[in-house]
């Protein structure tokens, strides 16, 4: 599901394109990493993710991501325009917030925004700001669209011609982050949304 959720963003949502500039929220996560990994598979110009530790940062390098900054360690916007100085086409969100705000601001004209996620909002007590520089939308025509993944199975066997391919020969590797017993499947779901992870969360029993 991870994998799908990536390739259907990239690629329906997102209208990816050869050559494309990307920026990736949530790099670590099982659906960021895959999302950057596959970006690269098809052509991506350049692929930029945002993590939240320095380990992080050196895994999604290593599954070859062009460039990777700490969100924790400076502005995103900042961070993002070091990253990219000539701007992004597309933006995969997994985060929203100061990375939504980031991405809108350093897209070309008719770039083209994937909304998977906004783990930045989930355990907000109170309603949270919307990004500052939506008007800018409009005056780029920018495209934000949301998605489920689940009204998309149709790409299922497109994505999976694919995503075998790439499994055998390492383009495309997929991280587990394991917590052990069924008793600390509720840690895991707090570690989960508190970025413990690397790739996808799996209570092993």
């Amino acid at each position: 599901m991870p994998g799908l959720t990536a390739y259907v963003g990239l690629t329906e949502m997102a209208k990816f394109k050869k050559g494309d500039v990307v920026f990736v929220s949530g790099a670590a996560g099982a659906v960021g990493s895959a999302v950057g990994q596959i970006a690269k598979a098809l052509g991506a110009s350049k692929v930029i993710g945002s993590a939240g530790s320095a380990e992080k940062i050196a895994r999604i390098k290593e599954l070859g991501f062009d460039e990777a900054f700490n969100y924790k360690e400076g502005d995103v916007s900042e961070s993002l325009a070091k990253a990219a100085p000539d701007g992004i086409d597309v933006y995969y969100d997994n985060v929203g917030g100061d990375h939504l705000e980031a991405a809108i601001g350093a897209l070309h004209k008719y770039g083209r925004v994937a909304m998977c996620g906004a783990i930045s909002q989930y355990n907000a007590t109170e309603p949270a700001p919307g990004p500052r520089n939506m008007f800018l939308a409009v005056g780029k025509e920018l495209n934000l669209r949301g998605f489920i993944v689940g009204n998309h199975y149709d790409l299922e066997p497109e994505f999976h011609k694919n995503a075998i391919k790439w499994l055998q020969d390492g383009t495309l590797q997929a991280d587990e982050t394991f917590r052990d017993g069924l008793e600390n499947a509720p840690q895991a779901f707090i570690d989960l949304l508190g970025g413990a992870n690397t790739g996808k969360m799996i209570v092993r029993l």
